[in-house]
């Protein structure tokens, strides 16, 4: 199944059905805070590249952005502050542990730089 094209305003606006399922949205990178490799203890998996967070705007408004990581070093290289992409994602809407109010972010699955 192919992924909804949104903009983020929509997302906002009508995040329940997207709950848990992909969604593609182009908007400009800002505020990347990219990690170094990381070593982890998971059986076929020793180093854990392209763990990164940012933010996604666009004109209706903006989405905190999570990338898990890969295993491979060359699985994805990461935009830069200011890259117009078009990202596909997983979108997850939560009330984070001690907070009562619900938040919405989404999980890397494909990232296309635009520009």
């Amino acid at each position: 199944m192919a992924a909804d094209r949104l903009t983020i305003g929509q997302l906002h606006k009508y995040h329940k059905p997207y709950q848990m399922h992909s969604v593609t949205i182009v908007g400009k990178v800002e505020e990347m805070q990219a990690f170094p490799p990381m070593r982890v203890a998971i059986k076929r998996c020793k180093t854990l590249y392209c763990k990164a967070k940012f933010v996604l705007t666009d004109d209706t408004g903006s989405l905190p952005v999570e990338s898990l990581g890969s295993c491979l070093p060359a699985a994805m290289d990461l935009p830069h502050g200011g890259d117009q992409i078009e990202l596909t994602a997983m979108i997850q809407v939560y009330v984070p542990e001690g907070q009562t109010i619900q938040v919405m972010k989404a999980v890397v699955q494909e990232i296309v730089v635009l520009k």
